[in-house]
């Protein structure tokens, strides 16, 4: 989920790579031979197979998201943002990660192993304490239709901080009998290296320095945080398709935040929650 006071707007650009079709010269003396490579290797580079296949599908849409930040003078803020979700045989965007999956469950209703590499937007929390990041990332578990659980790890890779993240969760879907809804609660334990945590949870000179200049209502001095540590959340999104092509999404997630960083004067509350509501359409 987005933190922040006034939680802010994300707008993730994605670049897919475009690969160049390879093309193998034709020999006269064995035209056949020639005309079965050139097959073979437009079936192997051919973008479209690579990137997208008949089964991709993309949600857009509109969403609001409520958040209660545990710093000090900070208080309940709604944000609009935009929903954006594509889903296919090789690629996905969900949840400000995009990414390719190097493996993928072929039946969910069997159960198999799954992973994924991804670009994931990491936005700090405190409005007067905002910078926008960008992690790159390794996903793997194995899902079945008794729950899923997945490993992740981290590693920033915009040079702001140069922190890691480790985590592990478990998911599972609960479909109703018309399978036109899904509510998926998932609970999630996340380690953060020192870097990472200074990052997210510390003050820093220079943001004291900027809430003096902003003449701040509330002036939070500087604290470093040294170690690492070790969150706990829970979370529950409930989807609710409405006709053939529209999707109602309710979420919300609370974090238990580790007693190194309520040591952080700033810090006045262990909670940390987050409410979403949007609507998005599916094509």
């Amino acid at each position: 989920m987005i933190t922040g006071k006034n939680v802010n707007k994300i707008i993730v650009v994605i670049i897919l790579p475009v690969l160049i079709l390879c093309s193998i010269p034709a020999m006269a003396k064995d035209e056949a031979a020639s005309k079965e490579q050139q097959k073979e290797s437009a079936s192997l580079w051919n973008y479209k197979k690579f990137l997208l296949d008949e089964n991709g599908k993309w949600s857009v849409g509109v969403g609001t998201i409520v958040r209660n930040s545990p710093f000090k003078g900070e208080k309940i803020d709604a944000f609009p943002i935009p929903i954006i979700d594509y889903s296919s045989k090789n690629l996905f965007i969900r949840e400000l990660k995009a990414g390719y999956h190097i493996q993928k469950v072929k039946n969910p209703y069997k159960g198999g192993f799954f992973f994924d590499t991804y670009l994931g937007a990491r936005m700090r929390p405190g409005a007067s304490r905002r910078k926008f990041s960008v992690d790159g990332g390794l996903r793997g578990g194995y899902q079945h239709p008794f729950g899923a659980v997945a490993a992740s790890f981290t590693q920033d890779i915009t040079g702001i901080h140069g922190g890691k993240e480790a985590s592990l969760s478990y998911s599972i879907t609960f479909p109703n009998q018309k399978k036109n809804s899904l509510i998926i609660p998932r609970l999630t334990v996340t380690w953060q290296d020192n870097k990472l945590a200074n990052h997210l949870w510390g003050i820093s000179q220079e943001t004291t320095n900027k809430m003096i200049e902003n003449n701040d209502d509330v002036i939070l001095q500087p604290y470093p945080i040294k170690q690492s540590v070790i969150n706990y959340s829970a979370g529950i999104i409930h989807i609710y398709k409405i006709g053939e092509h529209w999707n109602n999404i309710i979420g919300a997630q609370i974090a238990i935040l580790d007693q190194k960083i309520l040591k952080n004067p700033a810090i006045e509350r262990q909670l940390d929650y987050s409410f979403i509501y949007g609507l998005a359409y599916t094509f």
